[in-house]
């Protein structure tokens, strides 16, 4: 019995670890803007963007974001980004499900498209 209660104990600390180590981002700016700053961010979304996610489908699951730059321009403070979005525990047919969106963007540190910056 010791053996299981140390097992359980081990993994409910790694989870804890791992769930303490996730950036909360409070708004989706602030992910981009980590983004372009560390060529990558990823955590959890909560806020105006996540609450959309949350009544368009419909699902009190968990909002995860992932981006990435996928392209730099001339102008150091704009980045191409790819952003994943993973909403955790959506109904679907056949039961709960990740639903999973990705969009790519232009956007610079101040929050404003950059101007004459063509993308692919």
């Amino acid at each position: 019995m010791r053996k299981n209660s140390t097992f359980l104990l081990i993994m409910v600390m790694a989870f804890a670890r791992e769930s303490a180590a996730q950036t909360i981002y409070t708004r989706q700016h602030d992910l981009l803007v980590d983004t372009i700053r560390r060529s990558h961010a990823n955590g959890v979304l909560t806020g105006e963007t996540a609450d959309l996610f949350t009544k368009q489908f419909r699902s009190q699951g968990t909002l995860l974001v992932s981006a990435n730059v996928i392209q730099v321009f001339p102008r150091p403070d704009c980045k191409r980004i790819e952003v994943t979005y993973t909403k955790k525990d959506v109904i679907g047919s056949k039961g709960p499900q990740d639903l999973i969106m990705k969009m790519k963007l232009n956007y610079c540190l101040d929050g404003r498209p950059p101007i004459g910056v063509g993308s692919k």
